[in-house]
This record gives C-alpha cells, structure tokens and sequence, in this order.
C-alpha cells in the first residue's frame, strides 16, 4: 500500500551535504524579489561566485530571464589573467553571456587598496550593466562576508548606521545589486562547488589575498576569526543578528534626526536648506550631532570623523552672537550668520580681479556680459532713472569692494557705510565680498545688492541698473 511505502533514499554515491546545500542555494535565490528581462552576475571565477553563477544560470532559466555574467580584472594579481580566462571557461559551460572589464587600482589610494579596488569593481560593474541593459547584479556575499564586515566596522569605531552591515538589496548608481546568500554560511556554497567541481572537472580560483595579512579581511580570516569559531561557533548568525538590529536602532535614529531636521531647517537660496542656530543648541548634543550630519548629507557633505562632528557642534554652541563663524570640511565652508547656518561651496573673488576691476564703455546695448565678474549688467529702461547720456560713452569700472566705500540709497538721507547698508539688509559677509560696484571714474555709481546712489543726475526715461550674477548668492538672511 501507498501508505507503508518508506521514503525512499539518496543514491549511495550522492552527497547528501552538497545535495542540501544546492537546494538551500536554490530557496535562497527563489525568495529574491522580483526581477525583471536581464540579470547579471558578478563574477571573479572564485568559488563563491562561480557557484552563484552556476545556480543563477538554473535560477534565470526558471524564471525565463536573460542572464549576463560580469567579470572585473582588476590586475592586482600575477594570475589575474589566468582569472579572467577561468571565467570565460564558466561561462561557455553554462552557455552565458560573460562581459569583461579592466580597471586601474591605485595601490597608494588614501582610502587603502581594498576600499580602491571596491570602488573601481562597482564602477565597472555598473558600466557593464549600463552596456548590456540590466538593472540587477546577483553578488554573492554570504553569512561569512558579513560577519566579516561587522566585525571590520566595529573595529574602525562604526555607530549604528555603520553596523547594518550589508543589506539584502541595494542600489549604487542607478543599478540594484542583491545579494541572495546572505544568511548563507559558506560552508553550503564550498559544499555545493566541490560536488560540482568533482562531476564537471571545473576548478574555481583561489585568490592568495583572501588569506594575506598585509590586508584587513586576510587578517581576519587567517588568524582572528579561527580562534573566535573555537570558541564560538554560532559567532556568524550572533554577529548577522546584531548587524540587523544595529539597522533597526538606526532607521529610528534617522526618523528622530529627520523630525528633529525639519523643525530647524528653512530654505535659504541659492544654500538649499539652511538651520536656525538657536533651534539646533536646544536640542541636546546627541540629537544635535545626528542632525548636522543628516543636514550635511542633505547638502552631499561626507559626514566628518566623530572628533571633527564634536568640534563643529561645540563652535556652533560657544561661538558669539555676533561673530561670523567659518568650519572648512573639505571643499566646502559650513557657515554661520546671525541665526542660521549653511553649506557654501564658493570662494570669494579672486584677489585680481578685485584689485584691478573690469573697464569697459556703454553705448546704449541692454546688457553687458562682463566674463572677468562671473556675471552681466543689465541697462533696463525705467520711466524715471538715472540720465543715459551721462552713463553713455563714458570709462565705466565694475570692480569688487576695497573698504570704506558710500552710498546714498535715498534723496533724504545721508550717505552711508556699505558696510552698515549691507548689514541692515541681512547680506552676510562673504557675500559681500562677492558682490561688484560700478563706477563712473571715481563716482560710486551702483552697489549690487543695494542699488543705485541717489545723487546721480536723472532723466525721464531713465536707466535702472542690475546685476545678474552667473552664481547668485544670497541677497537677504535675517
């Protein structure tokens, strides 16, 4: 009878081990989500990707997607050719797609070889995808790659939102990158690849680096993550569960420096967003960190090292009422005027340019571009203005402020500082500095930002004068 049949048994020569494992890799890949038309592979010929490549190639055709495989020679290696050729011998096994990309490492980058040769395997990866249409890129990191990461990001003094560690999906430049065997350990991929190895005859790679000292993860891997397994073996899943709720601590962060963001951030043009001073020290200094940074990530600012982050909150906190404060992180100048604060990513005028100023005549054109001052002037006709002829065929001078310059911006009143003019109309001081003055010989005739003197000889039509800069700055911050 059916029912007292008994289940049957593997074959005596089948691996059970690699059996499960291949069926653990296959659910891990089903469980993807959705992707759609092309994949891709990235693809080192090593035994981790090598077998991604293989179950990918199963994965796809169940699916009925086009799959690409990505290889990336970096040339870091004297066998790095024999690589490249080991991948293509995948590739025409499985009947695949294989395209290859040769990058540069700098060996002397600042931020070390691993993190160079990274960045340039995303690069590549993303050109190719970019090339052959495809939008996903399987990777196949594993529990292993992770805890590894973990433990690297807790070494190099990682807060939460560095401990998530790697992320089941991603996306960088446009393509999404998802890593299926995560919660994988590579014990069932090294299982399922000797197996597979042993049927076909084909050998994947081993890379000497993975295992060398001169590099953080060779160190890991040859000496500190041993000792650890004897110890504790369980350590991938407790470090996999602690990367998770490290990322689940900072998403929160996040939402309580966004609600606390968007109470003190107002839009100050041409800055984008800029914070009220006096809202930000009431806050307390952990949320007043989280804030900079999200701020500074709002304006593409690399968030600056914890000892730099204090540094800015305590000057921001300390500085005085009056005192325009500047902080440089690297081409950029967080700056301070009265109540607010912004991003700027300008210098003032070159020192030439200022000294010599640009001359130049007027014969009755709308507009003059003065390329040397980054910007033109405008000759708008008003019903009442200044007296075109005695703007017309004369030496005129645009030039940048040199200190103790006056004008008189009303018939009534007196003539006054530029500096007083420009501070009761909330110009901060640096652009200031950016702002030209138009002289007719030694006659101040127009101060950008403020207009023109009061004094000049007037017609009926007239002149209204205005400067329109290629960069404008902010004209107004109270």
């Amino acid at each position: 009878m059916a029912a007292s049949r008994k289940p049957s048994r593997p074959d005596p020569g089948t691996d059970v081990a690699a059996l499960h494992a291949s069926e653990l890799l296959d659910r891990a890949l089903d469980d993807l989500p959705q992707v759609d038309g092309q994949a891709g592979v990235a693809l080192s010929a090593g035994p981790d990707s090598a077998a991604l490549a293989v179950k990918a190639a199963e994965w796809a055709q169940r699916r009925g997607l086009q799959l690409w495989l990505f290889h990336v020679h970096h040339g870091l290696h004297a066998n790095a050719d024999a690589w490249t050729e080991r991948a293509y011998e995948l590739a025409q096994r499985l009947g695949l797609p294989l395209a290859m990309r040769k990058v540069h490492v700098d060996p002397d980058d600042p931020a070390g070889i691993e993190a160079a040769a990274r960045e340039a395997r995303y690069r590549a990866l993303a050109e190719m995808a970019v090339e052959t249409g495809v939008d996903a890129v399987l990777l196949a990191h594993h529990l292993d790659d992770q805890a590894e990461t973990v433990l690297l990001r807790l070494l190099r003094g990682a807060g939460p939102d560095g401990m998530g560690a790697m992320a089941r999906e991603t996306r960088k430049d446009g393509i999404r990158y998802l890593r299926p065997w995560l919660a994988l350990p590579r014990s069932r991929i090294l299982a399922f690849m000797h197996a597979y190895s042993a049927r076909t005859g084909f050998e994947a790679v081993q890379d000497p680096s993975n295992l060398d000292a001169r590099y953080a993860r060779g160190i890991l891997r040859a000496q500190v993550l041993p000792a650890i397994e004897r110890h504790w073996p369980g350590y991938r899943s407790t470090l996999d569960r602690y990367a998770r709720r490290s990322a689940e601590a900072a998403a929160l962060l996040r939402e309580v420096a966004q609600a606390d963001l968007e109470a003190i951030q107002e839009p100050r043009p041409p800055y984008g967003n800029a914070l009220r001073l006096s809202g930000l020290n009431r806050l307390a200094p952990a949320r007043r960190a989280m804030v900079l940074r999200l701020w500074l990530a709002g304006h593409d600012v690399a968030a600056p090292p914890e000892a730099r982050l204090r540094e800015m909150v305590r000057q921001l906190q300390d500085a005085a009422q009056d005192r325009q404060l500047l902080l440089r992180h690297g081409d950029r100048q967080v700056r301070r005027y009265r109540d607010h604060v912004i991003v700027d990513s300008r210098d003032s005028a070159p020192p030439a340019v200022q000294a010599a100023g640009v001359e130049f005549r007027w014969a009755g054109e709308p507009s003059i571009r003065l390329e040397a001052m980054d910007g033109t002037l405008v000759f708008a006709t008003e019903e009442s203005g200044i007296d075109p002829a005695w703007l017309r065929n004369t030496g005129l001078t645009m030039r940048r402020r040199r200190g103790r310059e006056r004008l008189q911006v009303s018939a009534q009143g007196p003539s006054r500082s530029l500096k007083n003019l420009y501070q009761e109309r909330g110009i901060p001081s640096w652009e200031r500095e950016r702002l030209p003055l138009l002289y007719r010989g030694d006659v101040l005739v127009y101060a950008a930002g403020l207009g023109a003197d009061a004094r000049l000889p007037q017609a009926s039509p007239g002149i209204r004068l205005e400067w329109r800069p290629d960069h404008p700055g902010a004209t107004v911050m109270l």
